[in-house]
C-alpha cells in the first residue's frame, strides 16, 4: 500500500473516531438504546476537535504525496502516469474527504 492511501485511510478512522461524540447517539437511539448509551458516547466530545484537526492534516498529506510531482532523472518519465493504482488512490482520498468533510460539520446540523 503506497504512503497516499495509507494516510488518508489512517485520515478516515481518525475522522470517524473523532465524530463518534456527535453521530453515535443518533445511531445509538435509532437502534433503541437508553439514555445512559447516550451519555457514555456524549464523553467522548472532548476528542472531537483534536482528532478532526488530525483528521485534515492526515488527509491533507495523503493528497499531498499522491498529486506531488515525481522527480526523476528523464523528462519522459515525468509525464507518464502510472498503470491502476492511481485511480484507486484518488476515489478513496476523495471519499475520504467528503467523509471528514460530513462528520465535520455533522454536529451543526444536529
Amino acid at each position: 500500500m503506497d504512503k497516499a492511501k495509507t494516510t488518508g485511510i489512517i485520515g478516515m478512522i481518525a475522522a470517524g473516531i473523532g465524530s463518534i461524540c456527535c453521530v453515535g447517539p443518533v445511531i445509538l437511539a435509532g437502534l433503541g438504546l437508553g439514555t445512559g448509551a447516550l451519555s457514555v458516547v456524549r464523553s467522548f466530545g472532548i476528542f472531537h476537535m483534536p482528532l478532526m484537526i488530525l483528521a485534515v492534516v492526515l488527509l491533507g498529506t495523503a493528497f499531498f504525496f499522491h498529486f506531488k510531482k515525481k522527480s526523476s532523472g528523464s523528462s519522459a518519465e515525468c509525464c507518464e502516469t502510472p498503470e491502476g493504482g492511481n485511480k484507486t488512490t484518488s476515489i478513496i482520498l476523495w471519499t475520504g474527504a467528503v467523509l471528514t468533510l460530513f462528520l465535520f460539520l455533522f454536529p451543526y446540523f444536529i
